[in-house]
């Protein structure tokens, strides 16, 4: 992980109360948080992007790529 800089949230009092009673390390938790977020969304991303190219894509028939294999094998 490269240099941290600080990002700041607002929480109600209550929350902020509730936090201090716990005995977790708020920072390492938010920053897993946000670090599995961001890896989520990067793959919903990558999936649209995938359905988008396979639906544009032709489709080709098995013995097409098996001959394809064959002739590059062959090479």
């Amino acid at each position: 992980m490269g240099k941290l800089v600080t990002v700041s949230i607002k929480v109600p009092e209550e929350v902020k109360e509730l936090m201090d009673s716990l005995n977790i390390n708020w920072s390492e938790f938010l920053r897993e948080a946000i670090i599995a977020k961001i890896r989520q969304e990067q793959a919903s991303r990558a999936s649209s992007i995938l359905d988008e190219i396979r639906s544009r894509a032709k489709s080709v028939s098995t013995e097409e790529m098996v001959r394809w294999v064959r002739e590059d094998r062959s090479r």
